[in-house]
């Protein structure tokens, strides 16, 4: 039994070799690149935000000071590699049970000894794995790059933006499968949550601009991820623990779901 769950683990990162490639090349280059570039941009970058409007400001989420490595990271890395690594985990956590009942080899698996619940686990752990070496990729790109520039570092600020990033990232891979397993197709489940991530970032960057658009903050997905507060202020209790609701009733409710769902051939 233990083997076979160590089969199907394996199969289950084999399967995505490829996306985890791909994002940590792209990602880690602009990483790089960013982390790189900081020393001859940071006064640059000081000079343009004192120009620009509060307004401006917030909708970009520069409220920190970009003099810092870290607040130059929240403006230039921290907003947009969220909903880009989101895609990624849209993709794979829509792919994980519902890419393999498309391809028909879901019923093979299930035919091997293993329950429903334990092939639901260990599908989950690979995904979690596949998103943890990526975020572990991009963490030492930084610290390796800002050692070799010689840029000062608040470690446990960056630590803790990279970890939160890591449970967002789990918590959409999470609700992605929940909804695969909902919605009739894998490509439908894959456009709602990724609409969803997306409009969710455009509206909670309005929210800090138009009265009344904050008042659903508690809707938009990118409202939960709390990286960027660690970077530069305090996080919220409120919406990590959320993050973690999201997380567990995710996890929860597709395992019930697909313990109990008749499988397509």
């Amino acid at each position: 039994m233990v083997c076979m769950h160590k089969s199907l683990f394996i199969k289950g990162l084999v399967d995505i070799r490829a996306q985890v490639l791909f994002w940590s090349i792209g990602l880690g280059f602009i990483c790089f690149l960013t982390v790189f570039l900081y020393p001859n941009v940071k006064d640059i970058y000081s000079e343009l935000f004192e120009s620009l409007p509060d307004a401006m400001i917030a909708f970009m989420g520069a409220e920190h000071s970009v003099d810092s490595l870290e607040g130059y990271l929240n403006v230039e890395f921290f907003t947009f590699v969220p909903i880009a690594l989101a895609v990624f985990a849209v993709i794979a956590g829509t792919g994980s049970i519902r890419g393999d009942e498309n391809q028909g080899t879901l019923e093979l698996l299930l035919a091997q000894p293993v329950s429903r619940m334990g092939l639901f686990i260990t599908k989950v752990l690979g995904l979690v794995i596949a998103n943890g070496f990526i975020i572990i990729l991009l963490t030492s790109i930084v610290f390796l790059t800002s050692w070799l520039m010689g840029i000062e570092v608040a470690s446990g600020r960056i630590l803790s933006a990279f970890g939160l990033l890591w449970l967002f990232l789990i918590s959409i891979t999470a609700l992605s499968i929940l909804v695969s397993l909902v919605m009739p197709t894998r490509v439908v489940a894959g456009t709602v949550v990724a609409v969803w991530v997306v409009v969710s970032h455009i509206l909670n960057s309005l929210s800090e601009i138009v009265d009344g658009v904050g008042l659903f903050k508690p809707v938009y997905l990118t409202s939960y991820f709390q990286g960027g507060n660690a970077l530069g202020s305090e996080i919220s209790l409120g919406y990590l623990v959320g993050l973690a609701a999201i997380l567990i009733v995710s996890l929860l409710l597709g395992g019930w779901i697909f313990i109990r769902r008749d499988i397509a051939v």
